[in-house]
């Protein structure tokens, strides 16, 4: 998980309509998939809490994300406990609430939904036994009473419906999203993950938050019914039992009052939540499996949500009702500036960037949240340069395929050109063919519309989309071996590079 701040809700965005076909002889229109699913974009950040936040504000919304995390420590908010049992009113003497509201009103009229992250307890709310050495800080066994009181506090106070102290006359900003923990299958996090009772090891791990859970559920709910409660981020990679990272498949199961057949265990609690989430970093390109069936990265969150069905079947969740799947943090590092051997190139980076919406969306999923909007300073081992802007505000590469993603991939014995549109219009998809671009097809799109067609397998070529003035990165799509080429001043992006990120894993 991220030392700090920002993570995504969800925005409906409307889809694209295939509107017209020039076929060539070697690119023959094979199939129609024109309304693609529709994937809400946003970033994880600590920039809104720096001082020299205001520039990036109108950069985020140039690149057209529709969310932002904010990481909100209850240790921060919260750090004495209450004197007394008015705990859950916003208004309580205990809670410093200032700085958040100055965060939150940044996003007023920006058309960016913050979503809130609470996770980091304070000492009091801890249980005994912690040491701050052995476990992260703020993750030993949190009272749950405690977390419930804070979290009716915190969604009575953004509801919408709560007066600004700093200005009577208008009400504080509204927020619907809140993310209960933050990679709570980590002992980093949340702990402990095991302890031993009678010589034999327990995961209590996904007791201690399903616990967790379910309280700040019911406070969410009754500081506003309207809000919704978002799993934590489940770390992609677990290890053997006793370590300190559950597997997530695992954890979830555990969570969810399922065994490993993922048959209906003694439950007297089920799990209260309204959306699955995940943060599948990888240790490869975005299409490389994770290899316990166990574990979970970008391209196998499938095993989590058939999880998340067998429980609704076994009335293990409630509400026992499908739910929206998040990734609410993924990314990878780029060099320049991180120079670690293994690191993806600047190109590679961006490359890699709208692989991983493309094997997102074809998973079901309707927010991924990119860390960082911007890189971090200091050192490579201890912080993370993944952001689509240097830390100067240099855009990288990257920040193209996260404003106007576009990939021709294989998928299901065809070739596949998806993206998503910048802006509102006419969006063509062209190849180059003797040095010129032709158009192949184009669809009619919303802003933030996806667009995906089917095309023959064998339909290799350099291809691209361009919207108005904009033009996406250059994908070069082979049915064989690929290799790198640039075309007309756009970096070149190949399919299925093998550098291995510096990414992060937890």
């Amino acid at each position: 998980m991220a030392p700090k701040i920002v993570r995504a809700g969800s925005a409906l965005l409307l889809r694209c309509l295939a509107i017209g076909v020039l076929v060539l002889a070697a690119v023959a229109m094979q199939a129609s998939n024109s309304r693609a699913a529709n994937l809400t974009r946003g970033f994880e950040d600590d920039v809104w809490f720096n001082a020299g936040w205001r520039p990036w504000i109108p950069r985020i919304v140039h690149t057209g994300a529709k969310v932002v995390s904010l990481e909100i420590d209850w240790a921060h908010v919260e750090p004495k406990a209450p004197p007394d049992a008015n705990a859950a009113s916003p208004s309580a003497g205990q809670y410093q609430f200032k700085y958040v509201d100055n965060v939150l009103k940044r996003f007023t009229g920006t058309g960016v939904q913050p979503v809130f992250l609470i996770t980091d307890a304070p000492r009091w709310a801890e249980g005994k036994g912690g040491t701050r050495t052995q476990y992260a800080e703020g993750g030993f066994e949190p009272n749950p009473a405690a977390f419930e009181q804070f979290a009716s506090a915190l969604a009575a106070r953004y509801s919408g419906k709560y007066r600004d102290p700093a200005n009577r006359r208008h009400f504080l900003p509204k927020v619907l999203y809140f993310q209960a923990w933050g990679e709570a299958n980590m002992g980093y996090h949340l702990s402990p993950q095991w302890t031993r009772v009678d010589g034999h090891l327990v995961n209590n791990g996904p007791i201690i938050y399903r616990s967790l859970l379910n309280a700040f559920y019911a406070g969410i709910k009754a500081g506003n019914p309207a809000a919704k409660v978002v799993f934590t981020g489940l770390e992609a990679y677990g290890d053997a039992a006793g370590g300190m990272r559950t597997p997530p498949v695992t954890f979830l199961r555990s969570v969810l009052c399922l065994n490993a057949r993922l048959a209906k265990e003694p439950c007297s609690d089920p799990a209260h939540f309204d959306v699955l989430a995940s943060d599948p970093y990888e240790v490869g390109s975005p299409t490389t499996h994770a290899i316990s069936r166990n574990d979970a990265s970008a391209p196998d969150l499938g095993r989590l949500t058939r999880v998340l069905k067998a429980a609704i079947a076994a009335q293990t969740v409630a509400p026992a009702t499908p739910k929206p799947l998040w990734v609410t943090e993924f990314s990878y590092d780029s060099d320049p500036p991180n120079p670690t051997p293994g690191t993806p190139s600047e190109d590679e980076q961006a490359h890699w960037l709208e692989e991983s919406l493309y094997v997102f969306a074809h998973e079901g999923v309707s927010t991924v949240i990119w860390y960082l909007l911007h890189d971090q300073t200091g050192s490579f081992t201890t912080a993370y340069f993944s952001g689509v802007y240097f830390h100067n505000g240099r855009p990288k590469t990257s920040l193209t395929a996260y404003q106007f993603p576009f990939v021709v991939m294989r998928s299901a014995g065809s070739a596949q050109a998806w993206g998503i549109a910048p802006s509102t219009g006419t969006v063509e998809v062209q190849r180059e063919v003797d040095g010129s671009w032709e158009k192949v097809f184009s669809f009619t799109c919303l802003s933030g519309g996806a667009f995906s067609r089917n095309m023959p397998l064998s339909a290799r070529g350099l291809y691209r989309a361009v919207e108005g003035g904009r033009v996406s990165l250059v994908w070069a799509y082979r049915t064989a071996t690929p290799r790198r080429r640039g075309g007309s001043g756009a970096p070149g992006i190949t399919v299925g590079s093998a550098a291995s990120p510096a990414g992060r894993s937890g």
